[in-house]
């Protein structure tokens, strides 16, 4: 941690933007993918977020390196998102899916918490000035939308719907992967979301949505349905006795 009164020896006055992204890359954002992939966070100090921050702040008031900023951003967590969907390939399915989907879901919100921690200034006047582009949070959902969702939300509300109806045939189902894949579909396609800490006997980040995201398109009217099949073959299996 940095101590009281410890200054940051950054000289960005001669900084470029691009030296001052790739300051970001080294102390933040490598550190980060590191810790996604092993669970260690090294580097994680006050005194490496602050100097990281503090590149944000020099060049966040000049419009033309906000864009490079916010872009490598949005670039950033797109990319992780592009490599673990590319690692899972398109044959995954079933409970393989759902399992990998949750991971990548909770990981992602992770990246998301701690890089717009550092790029919360943009939200100050970048973002907040330009309708065009939206705020830090909608951007990263986006991006995982794209990277993501929009590639196999067929393939895990189907794999999502098989789980519910073996659980209703007394099959054991991992309820924390359900859990994650329907904040998932609640919060994707959201126009206001955030992160927030959960405060319990594990803290934990979520997303945290003003509306039901996809949940009521895309996955409540196949599960309505699939609910209905479900019971009126069970009567007429009933039935049938």
């Amino acid at each position: 941690p940095v101590a009281k009164g410890e200054a940051i020896d950054l000289n960005i006055e001669d900084m470029t933007v691009e030296q001052g992204l790739a300051l970001i890359e080294d102390e933040r954002v490598q550190p980060l993918r590191n810790y996604l992939k092993t669970g260690v966070f090294e580097n994680k100090t006050n005194f490496s977020f602050m100097k990281a921050y503090s590149v944000v702040v020099a060049f966040g008031d000049q419009q033309q390196h906000s864009y490079k900023l916010y872009v490598y951003y949005k670039k950033v967590i797109s990319e992780y998102c592009q490599e673990v969907m590319a690692a899972m390939g398109d044959c995954c399915s079933g409970e393989e899916l759902l399992k990998a989907l949750a991971e990548l879901w909770e990981k992602s919100t992770i990246l998301v918490f701690w890089m717009q921690r550092v790029f919360q200034y943009l939200d100050r006047f970048f973002t907040k000035n330009n309708n065009e582009y939206p705020d830090l949070f909608s951007a990263a959902l986006r991006a995982f939308q794209e990277a993501v969702y929009d590639r196999c939300k067929d393939r895990c509300i189907a794999a999502m719907i098989d789980a519910i109806n073996r659980e209703r045939n007394r099959h054991d189902i991992d309820q924390d992967v359900i859990r994650l894949l329907v904040e998932m579909l609640c919060t994707v396609g959201d126009p206001q979301p955030k992160i927030v800490k959960e405060k319990g006997a594990v803290e934990r980040l979520m997303w945290q949505s003003h509306s039901k995201g996809c949940y009521k398109v895309d996955f409540e009217s196949a599960l309505l349905t699939s609910t209905s099949d479900f019971y009126r073959a069970k009567v007429t299996g009933w039935l049938a006795e």
